[in-house]
């Protein structure tokens, strides 16, 4: 990481990535295939959450943790990150099939790290609970989930085209999370 980012609390809206299937495909592929797959998917994915003012803060094996709101203050980082979410899924459409979990939240920002090593963190119960979603996704076959957290934080309409897909007991939380699938990309 080249540039120091002093740690603050920032409201953002953090994406999860998982690819459908990859362990199955890297169990029969070689390690160039795999990694080729790999580098594929991230070709067509990293520029996507990037023209929406996102920012990929890790490549997750085969998937991304995308934070939107941090280090860039974006007032509308709900709107963005659910305007890349459903536009990642139509990129990768002819490649690989993928489950996309949405959570907003304050989390904590800020370079972490010791000795030669350090990156923006991202830390906080909102990147959890996005990854849980993006885990129910499988669960409930939706390619994309969000929750009542990112719904709220919505431009005003921009929630009209949401159907409600029930609430998940997630681990680590007391009350039930409400989830909604957008309409376009509703299995």
């Amino acid at each position: 990481m080249s540039a120091r980012v002093e740690p603050e609390w920032a409201m953002v809206t953090v994406a999860f990535v998982d690819i459908r299937g990859f362990t199955t495909f890297a169990d029969r592929a070689t390690a160039r295939e795999a990694v080729d797959y790999l580098n594929g998917f991230f070709a067509l994915s990293v520029p996507v959450v990037e023209r929406h003012g996102g920012s990929v803060n890790k490549l997750l094996g085969d998937g991304i943790l995308a934070v939107f709101g941090a280090p860039r203050h974006l007032p509308d980082h709900a709107d963005r990150a659910l305007a890349a979410s459903v536009d990642l899924i139509a990129a990768v459409e002819g490649h690989c099939r993928v489950g996309i979990g949405l959570n907003s939240g304050l989390v904590l920002v800020g370079t972490i790290g010791g000795g030669d090593l350090t990156e923006l963190g991202v830390v906080g119960d909102p990147v959890n609970v996005a990854a849980r979603v993006q885990d129910a996704t499988r669960e409930l076959g939706e390619p994309l989930l969000l929750t009542e957290a990112t719904r709220c934080l919505l431009d005003d309409g921009a929630d009209a085209g949401l159907e409600p897909r029930g609430e998940l007991a997630l681990r680590g939380k007391r009350e039930p999370v409400a989830v909604y699938a957008p309409q376009r990309v509703a299995s």
